[in-house]
């Protein structure tokens, strides 16, 4: 079993039988103690504005995979590697599942989820998606 670190997509393992078992959180800190580790994590697609920041048993907890295939089509930022941003359609995912990692850029979150896009002007690009909250 992988370690659950700062920024990976989770899930619970075993969801109480009123809670949806598909329902994936971020996980936005790890209490590393000896004891009880814990972690607190957050909602994804809620549809609230503000989803509650959740501490949770980090032994109640398994990463997941995420279908990057969902994401051609919408319009998405990503981070080139000569460090420029590139606004465009996704048209191709590098990988179809991965484990994604979120990390806090400086006007945003980071990712480790490869993309090809297509610029206004029908440009390709390759780089990694970048989450801006505006």
């Amino acid at each position: 079993m992988k370690s659950i670190k700062k920024g990976n997509i989770v899930k619970f393992h075993t969801p109480l039988p009123e809670e949806n078992p598909n329902q994936l959180y971020v996980v936005l800190e790890v209490i590393a103690d000896d004891e009880r580790p814990r972690a607190d994590i957050q909602a994804l697609n809620t549809g609230l504005s503000f989803p509650t920041i959740n501490t949770v048993r980090l032994g109640d907890l398994e990463e997941v995979e995420v279908d990057n295939n969902d994401l051609i089509g919408h319009k998405v930022t990503i981070n080139k590697p000569d460090y420029s941003q590139v606004e465009g359609r996704v048209i191709k995912v590098s990988e179809q599942k991965i484990e994604v990692n979120l990390s806090n850029g400086v006007n945003g979150v980071e990712t480790n989820v490869w993309l090809t896009v297509v610029d206004d002007n029908e440009v390709e690009h390759l780089g990694t998606l970048f989450v801006n909250p505006e």
